[in-house]
C-alpha cells in the first residue's frame, strides 16, 4: 500500500481504482485515507492491540469532506494514545454503537416501569407521565443521546402546555428513571442532575371550617354512590383517599369496629389500625355498598374523582379545597378537641411526627386506646354539628316561612344526622 505525505491537495488528487486503496500518511504511521472504487474517501487508523502481533485493529475515523485532514489526524493521534494506555478504541466504539441500538428509551422506560415502578405506590402515575410525555419525543432514541438540553426543553414545554406542577412531577419521574439507569450500569452519569423545573411546591394549609364541613358532607350525601361515601368516610377518619377508596370488606371487623389497613396498601408500608366511630360505621352500613371494594359499584375501585369533585363543589358551595384537605381538617379538629399531637400522628399513620430521633427508634407504643377515644370524640363532634344546625334552623323557622323559595336552605345547609340503628351493626 502506498505511503504519501497526506495534504489536502494530495487527497483531492487521489483517483479511485477497481478496489479499495489505502494511502498511508508518511508523517503519522498508522494513519491513512481509504479510497473506494466509487471515489469515497474515508480516514482510518490502524494499530495493534497489546497481547499479540496478530491482533490488528482498524478504527474508522470518518469521511473526508465532513472531516478535515487536521481533525482526522488529531483523532488518529488520540486513538494511538489510548492504545498505549492499554485500551482498544475500535472495540469501545463498536460496543458504544451496540449500546445505542440496544438501549432505546422506549424499551428502557417499559423495563423501568415493570422492574421498579410496579411495586411503588406512585408507580402508575409516574408510568403514565413518562409514556404520555417522554415516549412520543424520545422513545425511538438511544438513552445515550439524551442530553441536559433535551430534558430541560421537554420539562418547560410541558409546563407551558399543561401546568407547572405537571412539569415538576414529570421532572421528578425523569430523574428517577435516569437514577435507575445508573443503578443498572446503563449510564455512567445522569444528564438530569441539577436540572430544575422552576416550580416550587407549597405546602397546603387549607382547613375546612365546621360550617363548610357540614355543607360538604351533606352535598356528598345528596350525591350518594361510591364518591359520596368516600368523602364522608374521609371526613370522619382522616385517612388517605386511595387507602379509603380501595378499602375491601375483608379489612373491616364490624364487631370490633376496626379497619385494618394492610402494609401492602399503606403509603409507608406499615400495617395500620383505624378505629371506626359510630358515625363511620353508619357510612359503611348504608345500602348499595360494593361486594369487593366497599366504595365501588364495579369490580374495580372508583376512578371518576375529578368530575365528581366538581359536582361536589357546586352542590356544597365550598371552593378552593381538595379531598386531602379533609385529612388536615380532621386532625386539626381533633387538636381543638384536646387530642394530643402524638396520638393524631398515629391516627394519620405518619412515619415520623412529633416523636422523632432516638425516641422514635425506641418508642413503639401504638396508643390504640387513645386513638379510639380520639376518633370517637371527633365522630361525635361531627354528628353534633348537625344537631346545632337543627336548633338554629328551628329558631329561624318562622322567618323562613315568609322567605321566597330561592332563599330557603339547600341540602348543603341541612343538618347532619346519623342513623342510631348503625350502632348495633
Amino acid at each position: 500500500m502506498p505511503t504519501i505525505k497526506l495534504t489536502k491537495s494530495a487527497i483531492d488528487s487521489l483517483k479511485p481504482t477497481s478496489r479499495d486503496e489505502v494511502y498511508w500518511d508518511a508523517t503519522l504511521p498508522g494513519f491513512g485515507v481509504k479510497v473506494t472504487p466509487k471515489g469515497r474517501k474515508v480516514f482510518i487508523a490502524l494499530y495493534r492491540v497489546r497481547g499479540g502481533k496478530s491482533r490488528l485493529r482498524k478504527y474508522t475515523i470518518g469521511p473526508y469532506g465532513k472531516l478535515t485532514l487536521h481533525h482526522a489526524r488529531a483523532t488518529a493521534q488520540r486513538v494511538f494514545a489510548e492504545r498505549f494506555e492499554g485500551r482498544d478504541p475500535a472495540a469501545e466504539k463498536l460496543a458504544q454503537r451496540r449500546r445505542e441500538v440496544a438501549d432505546r428509551v422506549d424499551d428502557l422506560i417499559e423495563a423501568f416501569a415493570a422492574e421498579h415502578l410496579s411495586g411503588v405506590r406512585s408507580g402508575m402515575a409516574v408510568t403514565r407521565a413518562l409514556r404520555r410525555e417522554v415516549l412520543p419525543v424520545w422513545g425511538h432514541r438511544s438513552i445515550h443521546d439524551i442530553k441536559r438540553r433535551d430534558i430541560s426543553s421537554l420539562v418547560f414545554q410541558v409546563a407551558a402546555q399543561r401546568t407547572p406542577n405537571s412539569a415538576h412531577r414529570l421532572l421528578k419521574g425523569i430523574k428517577r428513571f435516569f437514577s435507575w439507569c445508573l443503578g443498572r450500569a446503563i449510564l455512567e452519569s445522569s444528564p438530569a442532575i441539577g436540572i430544575q423545573s422552576g416550580y416550587r411546591e407549597v405546602s397546603r394549609d387549607r382547613v375546612l371550617s365546621d360550617e363548610e364541613l357540614v355543607r360538604v358532607i351533606n352535598a356528598a350525601r345528596e350525591m350518594g354512590g361510591p364518591f359520596g361515601g368516600v368523602v364522608e368516610f374521609l371526613a370522619l377518619t382522616g385517612q388517605r383517599r386511595e387507602e379509603v377508596n380501595q378499602m375491601t370488606w375483608d379489612e373491616i371487623d364490624l364487631d370490633q369496629r376496626i379497619w385494618t389497613l394492610p402494609a401492602s396498601r399503606a403509603k409507608n408500608g406499615r400495617r395500620h389500625i383505624v378505629h371506626l366511630s359510630e358515625q363511620a360505621i353508619a357510612v359503611l352500613s348504608q345500602p348499595h355498598r360494593g361486594q369487593t371494594y366497599i366504595f365501588s359499584n364495579t369490580s374495580k375501585p372508583y376512578q371518576r374523582f375529578n368530575r365528581s369533585k366538581r359536582r361536589l363543589d357546586a352542590l356544597s358551595g365550598v371552593n378552593d379545597w381538595i379531598l386531602h384537605d379533609l385529612r388536615r381538617t380532621c386532625v386539626s379538629g381533633m387538636a381543638r378537641l384536646g387530642v394530643a399531637p402524638h396520638v393524631a400522628d398515629k391516627i394519620l399513620n405518619h412515619q415520623s411526627g412529633t416523636i422523632s430521633g432516638v425516641a422514635a427508634v425506641y418508642q413503639r407504643h401504638e396508643f390504640l386506646a387513645e386513638r379510639k377515644e380520639a376518633l370517637e370524640r371527633w365522630g361525635n363532634h361531627v354528628g353534633k354539628l348537625g344537631t346545632r344546625k337543627n336548633r338554629d334552623a328551628s329558631s329561624q323557622a318562622s322567618e323562613k316561612r315568609h322567605l321566597p323559595m330561592s332563599a330557603l336552605p339547600s341540602v348543603a345547609d341541612s343538618a347532619l344526622t346519623y342513623p342510631t340503628s348503625a350502632k348495633g351493626q
